[in-house]
């Protein structure tokens, strides 16, 4: 397996079939957003905890503060904190106060 970057994306490719991949968007010169890592189906987390390692390498080389939307990210930053790296007031995960998905009714309320 080869990772491979490219502006805003990092993969891990197996014989050109990808694998895992991390998306990030460039904010500003000092700000960058982890958007969403993806990992194939039946693949080791390992694949996620690569891509994000990496991923910390060159926003710490850039000097950038990263804003985190990646629910993974948010509970691996978490166990693995990062404060000079990842920006303040990030939107918890796990816990009392985390972020909820909104539940679909089938009868839309007006």
């Amino acid at each position: 397996m080869a990772l491979r970057e490219e502006p805003g994306r990092l993969t891990i490719l197996d014989d050109d079939r990808l694998m895992a991949s991390l998306h990030y968007l460039t904010l500003s010169a000092d700000s960058w957003v982890l958007e969403q890592i993806f990992v194939r189906p039946n693949q080791p987390v390992s694949l996620a905890v690569e891509l994000i390692k990496r991923f910390t390498q060159l926003a710490t080389a850039a000097q950038v503060t990263v804003k985190l939307l990646d629910p993974y990210a948010k509970r691996y930053f978490a166990a693995h904190p990062a404060p000079t790296l990842v920006a303040a007031h990030q939107l918890p995960v796990q816990g009392a106060t985390a972020v909820r998905p909104v539940a679909l009714t089938a009868h839309p309320t007006e």
